[in-house]
């Protein structure tokens, strides 16, 4: 067993734990200072937590089929269909909510989505071993980019949690 994929991972969920607080506290911040969450605002703050959530709960699994006694392959491979199925969901939830709200992709957005696509793609093949044999590398990849793509999001969106509300 790849020790050192274990260990990166439940760092990771913890990184991902900490951005799903950290979220919390700027839509806290500009609640209490009397800015109003519109719906874009709630779109977001939900992404932000799904997905933390999601790469923390999907970092710990690693670790819970190893103590149940899976073998290495076969423990990448439910890891990987866990992981990919859950990320395809959140992504088609997500381009949903965003379509829905704001009806328009920038052209960062766009490339978001098609390169979460390739990291979900990714799991897949890791869960059927293509073309290497499943392993913890494009499972700590993929999960990585997810929580990096949502980070990249916050930092975009910032300016929106940050302005005053109309009614400033």
């Amino acid at each position: 067993m790849n020790s050192d994929g274990i260990d990166y991972l439940l760092r990771l969920g913890g990184l991902a734990l900490s951005f799903v607080g950290f979220s919390a506290v700027v839509v806290t911040v500009r609640r209490a200072l009397g800015g109003e969450l519109s719906e874009s605002h709630i779109r977001l703050v939900r992404l932000y937590i799904e997905t933390g959530l999601a790469v923390t709960a999907l970092s710990l699994v690693p670790a819970l089929l190893r103590l149940l006694g899976v073998a290495d392959a076969t423990l990448w491979r439910i890891a990987s269909v866990a992981a990919a199925s859950l990320l395809t969901l959140l992504m088609i939830v997500q381009f949903r909510r965003r379509r829905r709200i704001e009806g328009r992709f920038p052209a960062w957005v766009v490339g978001v989505y098609v390169t979460s696509a390739a990291a979900v793609l990714a799991l897949w093949l890791n869960a059927v071993g293509v073309p290497y044999g499943p392993g913890a590398a494009a499972y700590a990849v993929s999960l990585t980019w997810s929580l990096l793509v949502s980070g990249y999001i916050f930092l975009q969106s910032l300016n929106v949690f940050l302005r005053p509300s109309a009614r400033d």
